[in-house]
């Protein structure tokens, strides 16, 4: 058997030459850009923590350490009479020492170093891709990712986990890690937009708008076909993506607030999902090297949190008093009516009382016959903002949708 030692010192030249081959393709005669200053580097992080371990003394780790910010500052003094003045590489350089170090205090299979070394390399190669987001970011979607910041990491963890009313309905912690879940993957979503703005093809423009909206993305695309007719096939194939991917988002939030409904759910939302995907896959083929002109705003506004909050506390009581007077199946229509305003909030009320006041096969037929709704009024919407081409191109698929959706209600 190969030492664990052993493997800690590969695993370093490999996480050095890994970050070294990203300086060195950049290459701009930067101090400590090669492929084996930056193996060496992450060998004498390793080094010197095993020396340290050895010796049960961190005098070692030290002295490297000095030896690495000394090199680094070299090398940036010798850049700067080159009028460079950029300081990446040099942070890189005493990332990868650290990194090194790192490595040999992790346990087997590494995932921290290895997911960290990743991050860095990933971090380091889009440059470009984040300066062009950097450019196209607003004021007001920075104070409110600050916002949403503090609300995530200094509000949730100060709040009760524990239901705080007689009838057990509201459980504070719940209820803002909620908020924080659905903007979350929403804002993540907002970013990869806006990083990839003017690359991004119709597919992945319709993918990650249905990570944000599904509805935001079919208001969007309605409006902006009213503009310009030409853009309909385009408007369609991002319509029919976002609510394919609407399917994934349900699946993924349910997973995370009940794992145990994750078995349940994954096959009928899987099967719904590329019911969606294959027909806005086929017909993507007309619009190859086109982008979406789907224009979304930053999910992190005051009014997006509040409507949501507002729509889960309403959520959370009606199905709690519509189990307790009319019995479980009466949940069934309130998650159709509910799912015709927002799928988020009856997913996670739904996902949340599975296997405890909900039996998990009402839970997961109310998912779907939400999704059918939530299908419905998009449908619905086209009509209602007079975008009758809309409204027949994606009815033809939703029609079949809503079909199979109704299907899944009698197998699981």
């Amino acid at each position: 058997m190969v030492p664990e030692v052993f493997l800690k010192f590969v695993l370093s030249l490999g996480i050095g030459a890994l970050i070294g081959i990203e300086r060195e393709q950049r290459g701009k005669g930067e101090f400590a850009q090669g492929v084996r200053t930056f193996i060496l580097a992450s060998l004498l992080g390793t080094i010197s923590a095993h020396f340290s371990f050895l010796l049960n003394s961190f005098l070692p780790f030290y002295i490297a350490f000095v030896i690495s910010g000394i090199l680094t500052t070299l090398g940036y003094i010798n850049k700067s009479k080159k009028k460079r003045y950029g300081l990446t590489t040099e942070f890189a350089f005493l990332l990868t020492f650290l990194l090194g170090v790192l490595v040999y205090f992790d346990n087997f299979p590494f995932y921290i170093s290895i997911s960290l070394a990743i991050l860095l390399t990933f971090l380091l190669a889009s440059k470009e891709l984040l300066h062009t987001f950097s450019k196209h970011l607003k004021r007001e979607e920075i104070w409110s990712a600050v916002f949403f910041a503090v609300l995530s990491f200094v509000v949730l963890p100060i709040l009760p986990n524990r239901y705080v009313d007689p009838l057990g309905i509201f459980n504070p912690f719940l209820i803002w890690a909620s908020i924080v879940a659905v903007l979350s993957i929403s804002f993540i979503a907002y970013i990869l937009i806006k990083i990839f703005k003017g690359r991004e093809g119709v597919i992945l423009t319709g993918i990650l708008g249905g990570m944000v909206s599904s509805t935001a993305v079919t208001i969007s695309m309605i409006e902006e076909v009213k503009k310009n007719k030409k853009i309909l096939e385009i408007a369609v194939v991002s319509i029919l993506l976002a609510s394919a991917t609407m399917f994934l988002r349900v699946f993924f939030l349910a997973s995370i607030f009940n794992f145990n409904l994750l078995p349940l759910i994954f096959q009928p939302f899987f099967i719904l999902a590329i019911l969606n995907f294959l027909p806005a896959i086929y017909l993507s083929r007309k619009t190859r090297g086109k982008k979406s002109p789907m224009i979304l705003t930053s999910p992190l506004q005051f009014k997006v949190a509040f409507f949501f909050t507002a729509l889960l506390l309403l959520t959370l009581v009606l199905i709690h008093f519509v189990k307790l007077f009319f019995g479980e199946e009466a949940i069934y229509l309130i998650s159709f009516l509910a799912g015709l305003a927002n799928m988020d909030a009856i997913t996670i009320s739904l996902s949340s009382s599975a296997f405890s006041t909900i039996s998990p096969s009402i839970a997961v037929k109310s998912l779907i016959l939400a999704s059918i709704s939530n299908t419905f009024s998009k449908w619905l919407l086209a009509f209602a903002l007079k975008q009758r081409e809309i409204a027949f191109s994606i009815g033809k698929i939703f029609f079949f949708l809503i079909l199979a959706s109704i299907a899944m209600l009698f197998f699981f």
